[in-house]
């Protein structure tokens, strides 16, 4: 007989956190729900795909195999965001980030881990730096955003859902840096040299000289 999964309330939760911790995060509820809303919430500790033990709004790290409750979720989910929000201010200058591309880069950094947001492997095995690292070092937000959906595989395969999670992220992302003149002029230099489809507001220069290359 399979063990009974309980399973928690994802709203309640994130309002739970910030009640529990006022102010110790950047991320809105409404970005954090956004974030917790592509997860899962269970108060039953359980092995996720990748066989890691896991508990409440996919936090792992010390987690026993035991039923948690609301109180201990919250305070987990803080720390988890924590962790995020402190990998985008310490590496990708988030500081200086409007809100929505910090909203979109915590849930990336929370989704993928800090390292995987910072390095890939190229084909001759060496580690390099991200595309969406360097562009964090330039303050270059709205091409940020646009390279959000580099981060579309799980196991070196492309997945859907990160596919879809991704692409809903590159809206929010897009809410607070399209409306400022830099970012509408790189946009319009964008769909000016590119389709529709692909136009994501890459910085002007890199539209002129080649097309997007993939990290």
């Amino acid at each position: 007989m399979k063990p009974v999964v309980k399973r928690c309330s994802i709203a309640l939760i994130v309002a739970l956190g910030v009640t529990l911790s006022p102010g110790a995060l950047r991320n809105s509820p409404e970005a954090q729900q956004k974030t917790a809303s592509w997860e899962d919430c269970r108060q039953s500790a359980y092995y996720c795909p990748a066989g890691v033990l896991t508990v409440g709004i996919g936090s792992t790290g010390n987690v026993q195999k035991r039923e948690y409750s609301n109180e201990e979720i919250a305070r987990r989910w803080v720390n988890d965001m924590q962790l995020a929000e402190n990998c985008i201010n310490s590496s990708f200058e988030g500081q200086a980030m409007p809100q929505s591309p910090f909203d979109a880069m915590t849930d990336a950094a929370f989704n993928v881990g800090c390292t995987g947001l910072m390095w890939f492997t190229n084909a001759q095995g060496s580690k390099q730096r991200t595309t969406i690292w360097k562009h964090a070092q330039a303050h270059e937000w709205v091409a940020i955003c646009g390279r959000l959906t580099d981060f579309v595989n799980s196991d070196g395969k492309r997945s859907a859902g990160l596919v879809n999670r991704r692409t809903d992220f590159k809206a929010w992302c897009l809410r607070d840096v399209s409306t400022t003149p830099r970012g509408w002029l790189l946009r319009l230099a964008c769909c000016w040299h590119w389709p529709l489809p692909v136009c994501c507001g890459r910085p002007t220069s890199a539209v002129l000289i080649a097309p997007p290359v993939r990290r």
